[in-house]
């Protein structure tokens, strides 16, 4: 029952909704659409809309990490000239 709850709950996930997750909640989602492609006995068609879903989540960490990246290098220099340094925990950290 639980399995089925949470596989409908993903599914009502919108394309607007998902464009407007956090990235935390796109990765425990990615997560939830992988162990539930991981259980025996899904249908193929299922299984499918699961894939799709998990493709979407995934898409939507990788562009936030990417966004996440651009802001940093504009923080350190430019994507033209990047100057990246080694995250010393010490020196930078907190």
């Amino acid at each position: 029952m639980a399995q089925n709850s949470q596989l409908e709950n993903l599914l009502k996930i919108t394309d607007e909704a998902l464009a407007d997750m956090s990235y935390e909640t796109a990765a425990a989602n990615l997560e939830k659409t992988v162990g539930l492609l991981e259980k025996e006995g899904t249908p193929l068609e299922t299984s499918l809309n699961l894939y799709t879903l998990g493709i979407k989540f995934a898409d939507r960490c990788k562009k936030l990490l990417d966004e996440t990246e651009e802001k940093m290098l504009q923080l350190l220099g430019t994507t033209e000239n990047p100057s990246e340094k080694d995250f010393n925990i010490e020196k930078d950290g907190r």
